[in-house]
């Protein structure tokens, strides 16, 4: 444990920052994105916490903000010991270019999908999704998605749940092997995309609705482009998912801002 700890303390530390400022930005702007009921109710839940006095959206990013911190450093410990045990762990210390060029290519194809879907088809079909892009996003929402968004969620989704999965699927059916096969690692990526795309969900009904179009959305952008970023985790490492994930956001954000 000692040695674990000083070999990637940084690396938790890393985590846990970003956790505390991505998980802040987060409680900051979700106030602001549900609707007046849900805002309403979280104000008395809060007040039945005795944090009545605090300014709700402060209350919510400081909860929402020691969520991230230990998603970001039990979650990113457990998540190294499993990728390291199932071969996913890189250990570089330094960028290469063609990692670099892949995160950049996912980042330009899914954050420019991201929007276009919504503006070009899914729109179509709610009257929510199309009014939304009517006002601009917040620092808090860019703050966020780059933040918690990129590191969080790869955190959790790829670094821990598809190590987790690769790990319990090796030990079931190629224990007898070093490492899991392919298949395996396709499997995991395949689950943890899913899972990343149900993970979304709540949010989704919450702010947009239920309907059967609405829920292919969220699993088809979702999934299909974490499908990606686990693409890259398996292969570069974890760092060129989250440069990947970060830029589908700021590349989505940017078409926002200056076209619509």
């Amino acid at each position: 444990m000692k040695s674990f700890i000083k070999q990637y303390w940084k690396t938790l530390l890393f985590f846990g920052i970003i956790g505390l400022v991505g998980g802040f930005f987060v409680g900051i702007y979700l106030l602001d994105s549900y609707p007046a009921e849900i805002q309403k109710q979280l104000i008395a839940e809060l007040a039945e916490q005795g944090l009545g006095d605090i300014p709700v959206n402060i209350a919510l990013g400081a909860i929402t903000a020691s969520q991230a911190l230990f998603y970001g450093i039990v979650l990113g410990a457990l998540g190294i010991w499993l990728a390291k045990k199932v071969g996913l762990w890189k250990d570089e210390r330094s960028f290469t270019k063609k990692p670099l060029l892949a995160s950049a290519l996912v980042s330009v194809f899914g954050g420019s999908v991201m929007i276009l879907s919504d503006v070009l088809f899914f729109g179509s079909f709610s009257e929510v999704i199309k009014s939304s892009y009517a006002v601009k996003p917040t620092i808090p929402y860019l703050a966020a998605t780059v933040t918690y968004g990129a590191v969080i969620e790869e955190i959790m989704l790829r670094l821990f749940t598809m190590s987790l999965t690769a790990f319990v699927l090796h030990r079931l059916f190629q224990k007898n092997k070093e490492l899991p096969s392919d298949s395996i690692l396709i499997i995991a990526n395949i689950l943890s995309a899913l899972l990343f795309a149900a993970g979304h969900l709540p949010a989704t009904v919450t702010t947009i609705g239920s309907s059967p179009i609405i829920i292919l959305r969220c699993f088809l952008l979702n999934g299909g482009i974490g499908l990606l970023f686990g693409r890259l985790y398996r292969k570069y490492g974890l760092r060129y998912a989250m440069i990947a994930h970060g830029g589908c956001h700021i590349i989505s954000k940017l078409i926002w801002i200056l076209f619509l």
